[in-house]
């Protein structure tokens, strides 16, 4: 039998103080703890993605909206915009024309079988007025067809297929063509990381993986955002960043590599099915020469032909290292994205190519 204590007030009291102290001592071992992780994660980690630190779309440029299935699109309806950027190498101010959601590729209705130009901001035509688009421009090439451009900025090779199939479902108007503008970078935006989802945030974006010899969708995949609070340690948004990539199941870099050529390769299949043809073209970009961008291209354009997929190659004009003329082939304010002088040598070689 328990023995009471001689004194139970004085007895609870210095109960209830110990446990204080117990709680206290281990309040402050966790702050400690806590503080030399933050402190060693912002030594030692890279920095994590944080949606304090995020950078916004401009607003200026079409709004974008959800889709359940392609994780955004450009706002439906017809719009002009003004857009505006500048940095220290330049400025551009131009003008986008959305009609239906798409940028324009005319300035008058265009007859003939539909030919779909998908892709990313390098076909959307971030940066560039309406008429230096390569579609735009290919456009002016093909009489014989009508072009839509479905290209939208951010986008993976996955939304780029995915935006062009809804865009050919049409039975009343079957694509003749589609033609998807595919940049190597587009690879690490397959693997939908948490550094791919932050971006569009929060707006999520779709996740293939590959299944047996072809690839499933795993639906819509969103960055983890724990609040604004947590958002601001790096420690936390580091755990966070890997765990969402772990649960998600991200591939490494070979994997999504895989992928992308599976994706191309089956929705080929799917539009061949229904009497429409898939031409790849190669993009060519500012880091388009370094060993991981060449072994990327070379194994993606082997894939393809081994598919026996028409893949063109743009052949343009470099500088004695091997790169792009900056000052000719890209837009000042960015230095990475298209100017109207590189789809004009895309838009050229494209058309000799589809005929």
């Amino acid at each position: 039998m328990n023995k009471s204590p001689d004194h139970p007030t004085r007895y609870y009291t210095e109960v209830f103080h110990r446990k204080r102290r117990k709680v206290l001592l281990a309040a402050v071992s966790l702050l400690i703890s806590f503080t030399a992780a933050e402190v060693a994660a912002r030594l030692v980690l890279p920095p994590p993605m944080q949606i304090g630190k995020r950078r916004f779309w401009d607003s200026s440029s079409p709004k974008h909206v959800p889709d359940p299935e392609l994780g955004w699109i450009i706002e439906p309806g017809n719009t002009r915009y003004r857009f505006r950027a500048a940095s220290e190498s330049g400025s551009v101010d131009v003008g986008y024309s959305i009609e239906q959601g798409r940028r324009a590729t005319s300035a008058r209705p265009a007859a003939g079988p539909l030919l779909i130009a998908a892709g990313c901001s390098f076909t959307f035509g971030y940066g560039v007025d309406d008429q230096d688009t390569w579609p735009w421009l290919l456009q002016e090439r093909l009489s014989g067809f009508r072009v839509a451009n479905v290209g939208t900025n951010g986008y993976g090779t996955d939304q780029a297929l995915l935006a062009a199939e809804r865009a050919a479902s049409n039975p009343a108007d079957p694509a003749r063509v589609i033609v998807l503008g595919f940049g190597d970078f587009q690879i690490e935006r397959n693997r939908s990381t948490q550094a791919i989802v932050y971006y569009p945030w929060p707006l999520a974006k779709p996740m293939f993986r590959t299944r047996g010899e072809g690839v499933e969708s795993s639906g819509l995949v969103r960055f983890w955002y724990p609040g604004s609070l947590l958002d601001r340690s790096e420690f936390v948004m580091n755990v966070v960043n890997r765990l969402a990539n772990l649960v998600n199941r991200v591939p490494d870099h070979a994997g999504a590599r895989e992928l992308t050529a599976r994706l191309i390769v089956e929705f080929a299949r799917r539009f061949e099915a229904r009497g429409t043809r898939l031409v790849i073209v190669i993009l060519p970009h500012k880091n388009d020469q370094s060993r991981l961008s060449k072994e990327d291209r070379e194994f993606i354009v082997e894939r393809l032909r081994a598919a026996g997929l028409p893949t063109l190659i743009p052949d343009y004009p470099r500088l004695p290292d091997g790169q792009l003329d900056r000052q000719r082939f890209l837009i000042p304010s960015d230095q990475y994205h298209p100017n109207r002088d590189y789809n004009i040598v895309l838009a050229d070689q494209l058309a000799r190519f589809l005929h």
